[in-house]
Formats: C-alpha cells, structure tokens, sequence
C-alpha cells in the first residue's frame, strides 16, 4: 500500500456516526483516514480526487448475501410452500456447473460494486470458493455455512468446519475473513449449534444464523409438526431423539445458549419477548427487504422496534434464488417503502454503520482512524438534502467508491 497521501474534495460529506462536514477535504494515508475537515488546503501534496460536487457517504455495508449462488437467477421460483422452494434450491445449486457459478459471482460482484457496496458478510458453502472471493474487492466476513439435522454427525460435521477456519483464518488487518453459520434452527441439530457456537467463541470469530424466517419454523419448533417435519423426514435426516422446544425460535436458541452474540438473519415472526431476549443476549439482526418482497411475505422484522431496543441491524441483499437483484440501492428503496417509521437518514445508517455493528466488523464511519471506505453521489441540485440522494430513482449507481484507500469504482462520466 501506497506511502502517498490521498485526498477527496467533497460538498457534503456525511459520517452516520457523529460530524457532518461541508465543503471540505478528506485525507487518506495506507488506506485509513487521517483527517477529515471543511474548508481545503491548497498547498496539499499527493493525489487529489476532485467530488467537490458530491455527497460522500460511508460504503455500503451489505450484511447478508449468498453471493456463490447468483448462477441460479432465474432458475428458481415462487412456490406456496417454503420447502418446496428450498428443495428446488438444492436441487438447482447441485446442478449448476461450476464455471457458471464462478461466473455468476463475478458478474454480481460488480453489481454490489456500482450500487456501492465496499463490505460483504457473505455465506457460502463450497471451500474451494474462497478464492475466487479473495480476488473481490470487498472488505468481507464470509460465513461457512453448515447444516446437519442428525446429533450423531455434530462432532463430525465441527471438526471439519474447524479445519477448514485453522487453515484459512485471516489475521489481523486482513480485508477477508472467515466465521461460522449454523443455517437455522429446523436444519441444525442442537448439538451442533452448541459446538458450532463454541467454536467460534474459540476462534472469535463472527457466528450468524437464520433465524425465525416463516411461520413453517415457528411451527415446527412449536408444535413438532408441519412443513419443515415432512422436510426432513422425506430427506431421511430427522433424528428421532429430537426434542420439541415449544417455543418460538428465538426462545430455543436462547435455552440452546447459542443466541449470544448471534447476527440473525431475517427475523420476520417475532414475538414481544423475543426482542427482549435478542437485546439480553446482545445479538443483531440483519433485514433483507427485497428477499422478503420476493417471497411476498406479509409480515417482516420489526425494524423500528429492534433499533430501540438498542439491537443493531444491517440490510442484506440475500440471494438471487431469492431476490431479482443484488443491486443494493434497490435494497434501500425496498426499505424506505417497507419501513416508513424510519426517516432516509435512518436506513441510510442501517446501509452502512449499521451493517459494520451487525457483523461485529470494524466501524466503517469516515472518521479519523478508520478505514477509508467510502462511496460518492454527485448533487444534481444545490438545494437536494442529502439523505434523498441515494434513494433518487434516477440514481442508478455510484459516483465513486474506495475500500481502503483504493479506489474500486468510478463512473465514466466523471473524471477525478
């Protein structure tokens, strides 16, 4: 990494996180940020990026992707019953040609790039993927998603996922790290979630989880019946020795003692005391608008709720057997219909801190200190405020985008 000083020239540029900043410069040495201020030096020595007519946000944080399954866009769709979308996902995934699939995710790799995505939590299942994400730009939490419904095969099934982490954790400062995901209550034996659960409190790593997504798993954790029981009876791996929680899911991985520290996924049926017991348990959650619209769900995570109860959340993109696009500006725009309790300036949070705090990475908030990554919108109209910015339709990408200090992403029609 370069020794050389860089610099922004901004209009606005806003942190999400404390100081708003007006016409101004930021500066960037070996991809973090040194100082950050109004007005501008002109006797500044190094390279200069020249968005004295842009709003510079925070990059966005996308909390939740299956990025290694965009080769099934159009291949999967809508079914009344869950299961029967997650077995025509099974199937499909186990079908794909693998060019296709390392195709795929490089080709939307570069859409979270122009929608101005800079960090990925991201999960995945196939090892010999990683490195293709490490050839990505992101800063990235990649999560090895593990399934296995049968205690017998728990000790089994940890020490590989162990192996796997020993062999391929990254250090300290590195932009790709690896963490553990469980894949959700109606799918992961208890034993397994427990040893999964102490694995990554081990290794101190990320730990997340899909949690309370249809009714079909309330029910299924609640009565012992339904959907998700004929599910996995058909696939022969219901063990029998299994016993009926009773309570909403998560009520069952708080008695599991597997909730701590947990990024839960989707969230869409909650009860009154299941917010109680994410905020004891210092969980987050992450909220995938888009997907939720594509399975045409009528009830979603209570956003409004969660955030004052002090539970951090990210947006996510999911995946594109679940959602029409990883354009992540489409995600914002979900949001602000979906959830009109929060102002743009809130969602905006969630697109971004938010999403760092969810993933228990490091602050991503264009303060000094932190890394230098951040993503530009030109202001077609002096008077704009600049939280509407980004949720403007005729905003269909980025100006500009850095991951520490590198720049990812530049529109063509403007030139630094």
């Amino acid at each position: 990494m370069s020794d050389t000083l860089t610099r922004i020239l901004f209009h606005k540029l806003v942190t999400l996180s404390g100081e708003d900043y007006e016409r101004g410069e930021l500066i960037i040495n070996q991809g973090r940020i040194v100082d950050v201020r109004s007005g501008a030096n002109k006797s500044f020595e190094g390279t200069t990026h020249d968005w004295s007519d842009c709003l510079i946000l925070p990059g966005f944080v996308n909390a939740h992707c299956h990025l290694s399954l965009s080769g099934l866009q159009g291949k999967v769709t809508r079914h009344p019953r869950f299961v029967d979308w997650i077995e025509s996902v099974v199937t499909e995934n186990a079908a794909l040609p693998w060019r296709d699939r390392v195709d795929a995710m490089h080709r939307e790799a570069q859409v979270l790039i122009r929608s101005g995505v800079t960090a990925l939590g991201d999960y995945f299942s196939h090892p010999e993927l990683l490195v293709e994400y490490q050839a990505l730009p992101f800063r990235q939490l990649l999560f090895l998603e593990t399934l296995g419904f049968q205690s017998t095969l728990a000790g089994e099934k940890v020490r590989s996922v162990e192996k796997l982490l020993q062999e391929h954790l990254s250090g300290a400062g590195s932009s790709t790290r690896l963490a553990v995901a469980p894949h959700a209550p109606y799918s992961v034996s208890p034993a397994l979630f427990k040893a999964l659960k102490q694995l990554a409190d081990k290794l101190d790593c990320g730990y997340s989880c899909h949690v309370a997504e249809v009714e079909e798993e309330t029910r299924f954790l609640g009565q012992g019946d339904g959907d998700f029981l004929e599910l996995l009876k058909k696939r022969e791996v219901f063990d029998t020795s299994w016993k009926l929680p009773g309570v909403s899911p998560v009520q069952y991985l708080g008695q599991l003692g597997v909730l701590q520290n947990m990024m839960a996924i989707h969230l869409n049926c909650l009860e009154e005391m299941d917010i109680e017991r994410l905020a004891e348990s210092n969980a987050s959650a992450v909220f995938c608008p888009g997907s939720t619209r594509w399975f045409g769900r009528n009830t979603w995570m209570p956003v409004r709720d969660l955030l004052d109860r002090g539970i951090p959340v990210g947006l996510g993109t999911d995946s594109l057997a679940s959602n029409d696009s990883l354009d992540f500006l489409h995600e914002i725009r979900n949001s602000d219909e979906m959830l009109p309790e929060l102002h743009r300036s809130e969602i905006l949070w969630l697109a971004t801190i938010g999403g760092s705090q969810a993933l228990n990475i490091e602050k991503l908030g264009l303060e000094p200190g932190q890394p230098a990554d951040l993503i530009a919108f030109r202001f077609r109209n002096a008077e704009d405020d600049w939280w509407d910015l980004p949720f403007d339709p005729e905003c269909h990408q980025v100006d500009f985008s850095m991951v520490s200090g590198e720049v990812i992403f530049q529109n063509s029609d403007k030139t630094a």
